[in-house]
């Protein structure tokens, strides 16, 4: 008997373009999972620093996945990453976690002991799966179903980042945070291991001009157009 394999679509691009929030939307509407690879990084990052692990050492990080992956668990249901009880998505929005999280994303034997996660908790998935992150479509799932790139001009960026500090807004400037976006984007795209890039076969989802509604709208009809919902 042939093994179940779900529909997959890769879903890449740079931060603040909308990819997670529009990803999620999407993937309830059609009773679909939500993989949210970056969480897992900040999962680990989070899991490290509680163990002691110095953040530059990718050997020890690397052997800490080895021995933590069976014990890591994602709720589709409520998109949340557990391990052994403990739900780390409650943390995982601090500064520290974010930290965490690019320190040991650019670590190529922690990514490399990710892949089979990442895939793992996909392949799980009963019926298709929407996975967002930096290098879905070229690295984890270079064979999905449909490939789709994420995008906003920085300023677009830059703004919605504005918008969902809220009260905090006040302690940073439009300047200060497109700074910090545009550090980001180099950093993501000039990395050695898994750089931020557009793969070949992608479609692009510019969604600079578009709101949340018609950008989840979007992305429905992109996978109506390839044949993988009704």
């Amino acid at each position: 008997m042939s093994q179940h394999r779900p529909k997959i679509v890769a879903v890449d691009g740079p931060a603040g373009s909308g990819k997670s929030s529009i990803c999620d939307a999407v993937s309830r509407r059609l009773g679909w999972t939500y993989i949210n690879t970056g969480a897992l990084y900040r999962g680990v990052g989070l899991l490290a620093l509680g163990r002691g692990i110095d953040l530059n050492d990718s050997a020890g990080i690397a052997a800490m996945v080895d021995q933590i992956a069976p014990g890591l668990t994602w709720r589709g249901e409520d998109r949340t990453l557990w391990f052994e009880g403990r739900n780390l998505s409650l943390e995982m929005n601090s500064e520290q976690a974010g930290y965490a999280a690019s320190k040991v994303a650019k670590q190529a034997a922690v990514r490399d002991c990710l892949l089979p996660v990442q895939r793992q908790l996909t392949l799980s998935a009963p019926i298709g799966a929407l996975v967002d992150g930096r290098d879905i479509g070229t690295v984890v799932f270079p064979d999905a179903d449909l490939k789709i790139f994420v995008t906003a001009s920085l300023e677009e960026r830059s703004r919605r980042r504005l918008n969902q500090l809220g009260s905090d807004a006040d302690t940073q400037s439009i300047d200060d945070i497109k700074a910090g976006i545009a550090k980001r984007d180099e950093r993501d795209q000039g990395r050695d291991t898994a750089p931020l890039k557009q793969a070949d076969d992608a479609v692009v989802l510019d969604t600079s001009d578009l709101s949340m509604d018609e950008s989840i709208l979007a992305l429905i009809r992109l996978l109506k157009d390839r044949g993988l919902v009704d």
